[in-house]
């Protein structure tokens, strides 16, 4: 399978960004078979939390990023993930 160009990232992106996070996960690892994900509900930005999946048989790279709006008054508290934003990047070795 060929390597994803500029505009079928962007169409994957726009794909993804209308779905709940639980069907843009499902989506991303039907797309590769030889996708991985390369980290779940990391932190890598303040107030963000990242979820990475690598599509090397595609060239690209999936983060899927949430926002926590829980509050923080009980010691024992429920999360509130919402999906907000979807990056899609090429891979190193992905030239187009």
């Amino acid at each position: 399978m060929a390597y994803l160009n500029e505009a079928e990232r962007r169409s994957l992106l726009d794909d993804l960004s209308g779905m709940r996070l639980w069907r843009a996960k499902f989506k991303l690892r039907l797309l590769d078979p030889k996708g991985r994900l390369l980290y779940l509900r990391n932190v890598q930005q303040a107030g963000e939390w990242h979820t990475k999946y690598i599509l090397e048989s595609l060239g690209t790279q999936v983060t899927l990023v949430e926002v926590n709006h829980a509050e923080n008054n009980l010691p024992r508290n429920k999360q509130k993930f919402e999906f907000v934003n979807v990056i899609v990047e090429p891979t190193a070795d992905n030239l187009s």
